[in-house]
């Protein structure tokens, strides 16, 4: 299903010149670009139109995370006994059609809370279903030999969509409503359900002998055996594990602590939102360089310590001073370098490294592990808040994610150069290259 695009000894040609990828990429960044619209118009609908209570807004933000916790590793399993690109095509269709409904019933007169609750979960639903396939899907669509480009190329995507999006977001909302302006988002599944459909169609996992006879419950466990053996991956989800937990707990206060502690105003907060935007772009573009001069596991382990740095600096300002403002958003710009120069890394060496018959099942257990302790790190921070205050909260959790980067540290990431793996039997790879 991969595209040769250049002959051997040759530079490759750039992703971009690929059909296939091109497809990929235009949908993908469309849909990117569509959801940072809806994470702007969809609370301000609940809040402004339908008069959301706190307890209806905290349930609204649950739901979107709550379908991986609820059906991560059951996709997972359903994805390593099928083709992918069906279920991608699936998900947008629903995705399009529940977000249509939001500016339909609103024309209509007849929409409520209720009805935001059913969309936000169905369209997380189909999240899950649509992410998980995705990444199964593209080794063997663009070559295992460029996998780290085209995830560079999509966080890339996300990153831009993170800056442009929330601004973007705010004029559609000026112009035609809140519920109008989640149109946007579904005409963009629109526009990824004709792209995925001009892919080419995958073949179904060949199972090894036996493993079509599992049960889901034997499946899901092979999942989680195919990274806890693996010498990296175990090490690469632990740390994702910590930081998610800690900085869950971090962000549940994040927006409390700039508006109550430090007495800041919107517009404030939302120049600091800027900046990590900002920040996660500027990651993107140099983790390539990174990676390159000083080594993964070096880059590895000093990106995972930022955040712990970017949120200790903002746990010390005082104030909402033209200074404060500067150091606030510098911190958020340091915490959000680190977030792709982690996820492209570790994103494409799961993928490479992984059988194309297990990689459903290994990205689908990574990636619950990492948002259950995201979710469980949000109640942790709303109590640490509510027992010792915002501050102290903030400390705590800023304290918590240098132990991401002291896991990487003592273990045998510390020495990889470079990440150069093939899937094998079992999910065992071949060691990585050391310094």
């Amino acid at each position: 299903m991969s595209e040769d695009t250049a002959s051997s000894g040759k530079k490759p040609a750039s992703l971009f010149r690929q059909r296939n990828f091109a497809l990929l990429w235009t949908g993908q960044s469309a849909s990117l670009l569509g959801s940072q619209i809806t994470y702007v118009a969809m609370p301000l609908t609940a809040v402004l139109l339908l008069h959301a209570t706190p307890m209806e807004a905290g349930v609204l933000v649950a739901l979107e995370t709550l379908p991986f916790l609820l059906f991560g590793l059951f996709v997972g399993v359903m994805l390593d006994r099928r083709a992918r690109r069906s279920v991608m095509i699936a998900a947008d269709v629903v995705r399009a059609a529940a977000l249509a409904w939001i500016p339909v019933a609103h024309a209509l007169g007849v929409l409520n809370i209720g009805q935001l609750f059913v969309v936000v979960f169905v369209v997380g639903v189909m999240t899950v279903f649509f992410d998980l396939a995705h990444q199964s899907y593209t080794p063997g669509l663009i070559g295992r030999d460029r996998l780290g480009e085209a995830n560079a190329k999509l966080e890339l995507s996300d990153s831009m969509a993170q800056v442009v999006g929330p601004g973007a977001a705010g004029l559609l909302i000026s112009a035609l409503s809140a519920p109008v302006a989640i149109a946007v988002d579904a005409a963009s599944y629109v526009l990824s359900f004709f792209t995925v459909a001009g892919l080419p169609a995958d073949e179904r996992p060949k199972p090894r002998s036996g493993a079509a006879t599992l049960s889901v419950r034997a499946s899901i466990r092979e999942g989680f055996a195919a990274i806890v053996r693996h010498p990296l991956l175990r090490w690469f989800t632990t740390a994702a594990l910590i930081i998610n937990l800690f900085s869950g707990a971090l962000m549940s206060v994040f927006f409390l602590y700039l508006l109550r502690v430090l007495d800041m105003g919107s517009e404030q907060v939302g120049l600091i939102v800027a900046a990590g935007s900002v920040g996660a772009l500027v990651g993107v573009l140099l983790v390539g360089p990174l990676t390159g001069r000083f080594g993964v596991g070096p880059t590895l382990i000093l990106t995972m310590a930022l955040p712990g740095l970017g949120y200790l600096v903002l746990a010390a300002v005082h104030g909402h001073s033209l200074a404060a403002i500067a150091v606030v958003a510098l911190s958020s710009f340091v915490v959000q370098f680190s977030v792709p120069v982690f996820n492209v890394t570790v994103i494409s060496f799961r993928q490479v490294s992984t059988p194309d018959e297990l990689l459903g099942r290994v990205n689908a257990t990574a990636r619950t592990c990492a948002l259950g302790a995201y979710s469980l790190g949000s109640l942790l921070g709303g109590a640490l808040a509510s027992g010792t205050g915002l501050r102290t909260a903030v400390v705590v959790a800023a304290s918590g994610t240098f132990l991401a980067s002291l896991a990487l540290l003592f273990s045998p990431v510390r020495a990889v150069r470079r990440l150069e793996a093939s899937p094998t039997e079992a999910g065992s790879v071949p060691a990585p290259e050391p310094a």
